[in-house]
């Protein structure tokens, strides 16, 4: 189990350095729900990134199999690998200019009045609408179920996984729990900074998870 979430680990830093869900959590706690509705929407996007893992995982494990190893499941790594080595160049040819901010999308405005309901349904479709995150999360499902767990291990490895790729969030929301004032100003900086950088820092980590998914898919065919 410790060998499969240490092969998560640059699935969830992937996930990770998404800075869309820092900045939806940032403006969320400024809501009049506030760290409730923080809570919520770190809350449901752990169980949605957990949830995609695992569903990924278990239709995995369905494939035929030769040998112990899954052919297609293979296959379908290999392609994972190479369209994520040829996002990564497109992310960075097509970067944006260094003082822009490229994952801020306008409708992000209209957070700080969000509920907790509301909050809950926004942690949920920033997990399932962004395609770069739903790559990331089938690769970890494809990693999971090329370890051949259980069903039981199988839902934890996903939560394990899902627990580190949403650690930033969570953190967040902790530090506002206990020491909103002391930590509000250079949280913002650092949101501000993953926005203006996150576009090199993402294409770095899908050129080198591609090339961990190709290389190992290789090595077991």
């Amino acid at each position: 189990m410790v060998d499969v979430v240490g092969d998560l680990l640059p699935y969830a830093v992937g996930v990770a350095l998404s800075p869309v869900p820092l900045i939806a959590v940032f403006l969320v706690l400024g809501a009049p729900a506030g760290k409730a509705a923080g809570t919520a929407l770190v809350a449901a996007r752990v169980v949605t990134v957990a949830g995609v893992a695992t569903i990924v995982a278990l239709l995995a494990d369905l494939l035929p199999e030769s040998n112990g190893t899954s052919p297609i499941g293979l296959l379908l790594r290999i392609v994972l690998g190479a369209v994520l080595m040829v996002w990564a160049v497109v992310q960075i040819v097509r970067r944006p200019d260094r003082n822009e901010s490229s994952d801020q999308p306008a409708w992000m405005a209209t957070m700080g009045n969000a509920s907790v309901l509301q909050a809950a349904r926004i942690g949920v479709v920033l997990s399932t609408v962004n395609v770069k995150e739903l790559a990331f999360g089938a690769g970890a499902g494809l990693t999971i179920a090329a370890a051949d767990l259980g069903a039981g291990a199988t839902v934890a490895a996903a939560a394990g996984y899902a627990v580190i790729a949403c650690l930033a969030t969570i953190a967040v929301v902790v530090a506002f729990w206990f020491a909103e004032d002391r930590v509000t100003g250079p949280l913002d900086q650092t949101r501000v900074w993953l926005g203006r950088n996150s576009t090199v820092l993402v294409a770095l980590v899908l050129l080198v998870i591609g090339a961990i998914l190709v290389g190992e898919s290789l090595n077991d065919l």
